[in-house]
């Protein structure tokens, strides 16, 4: 009898266990799964939510975590409202205070006005914005001006 509860209890804890095991796996292989893609545009209205829209599809997809930040460089378009309406879904959005217009009012108060350090290169590269997570080995920065660019992006 004594032995019977013994296997019982002892099951129980060998399949807690590895259910532990393999929930810890699973978490720790997501974070290896994870991008952040830093969009800077500069009137891209036409093309904005089409973009935002894509990457949340390829994050769907393959089940990879993904992070977006929008820096406007100024844009005189719609890109401000349109990158705007995507904050709610967990969009970052940055008005960086080198390109802005200091007269255009934000339209939302999750904007942050001069959050970004982009600071454009010689050859036109930024080299850092947002904070430090940013700037990790699976950032993906993308100049949406630049077709070059545009292939970083999961576009379908």
């Amino acid at each position: 009898m004594i032995s019977l509860l013994a296997l019982v209890l002892g099951s129980y804890v060998l399949a807690a266990l590895s259910v532990h095991l393999i929930r810890y796996y699973a978490t720790r292989s997501k974070k290896a799964n994870s991008r952040h893609y830093v969009l800077f545009a500069r009137n891209d209205a036409s093309r904005m939510e089409w973009f935002i829209r894509s990457i949340q599809w390829f994050s769907s997809r393959s089940g990879t975590d993904v992070r977006i930040t929008v820096i406007d460089c100024g844009s005189s378009d719609e890109t401000v409202a349109i990158a705007g309406r995507f904050v709610s879904s967990g969009l970052e959005f940055i008005v960086d205070d080198a390109f802005a217009d200091q007269d255009r009012p934000l339209r939302s108060s999750s904007y942050v006005r001069g959050g970004a350090r982009a600071q454009a290169g010689p050859a036109g590269k930024f080299a850092e914005a947002g904070d430090g997570s940013a700037r990790s080995s699976q950032a993906v920065f993308v100049d949406l001006n630049r077709p070059e660019d545009l292939a970083k992006l999961p576009l379908f």
